[in-house]
């Protein structure tokens, strides 16, 4: 079993190549059969992290550093459940630079609040990503309107 200590230092150090626009450092960090769920992406947000086929988190991620090169990110809180998971407040933000989604870029910049929820095994690998953000907040930023 690994400590919280660690467990943190996992996700700290996920959200630390992610920032550093290292995607495949931070698939380093999941397991082979590691899924993600992007709850506001709907059907389009769940894949596997590391799978070079069909909807992936790395896929995702490179998209987002395409479309807003500045994209980085600031951990606010790390806290670890007695089920291993890592719960996870961190800011996402960038300067939209390309269409993404099919929303096309007006140059704006968004800082929007994340909540992550990385499941960690005993061998110090994300199992499972779930992520929540405010996807209202996130279009009003980067000056979308959908239809």
């Amino acid at each position: 079993m690994i400590t919280i200590e660690k467990r943190t230092r996992i996700a700290l150090d996920f959200f630390e190549a992610y920032k550093n626009q290292d995607v495949e450092k931070a698939s380093s960090l999941a397991s082979d059969n590691g899924t993600f769920r992007y709850i506001p992406l709907g059907e389009n947000g769940v894949g596997s992290i590391k799978a070079s086929k069909d909807n992936n988190w790395a896929g995702i991620a490179t998209a987002l550093i395409s479309a807003f090169p500045d994209l980085t990110n600031k951990v606010k809180n790390v806290s670890i459940d007695n089920q291993g998971n890592a719960i996870v407040q961190v800011f996402i933000g960038g300067t939209q630079a390309d269409a993404i989604m099919g929303i096309p870029s007006k140059g704006n910049y968004y800082n929007v609040e994340h909540l992550f929820i990385l499941k960690i095994n005993d061998s110090g690998l994300i199992e499972n990503i779930t992520c929540y953000w405010d996807n209202w907040d996130w279009f009003q930023q980067i000056g979308y309107q959908p239809s």
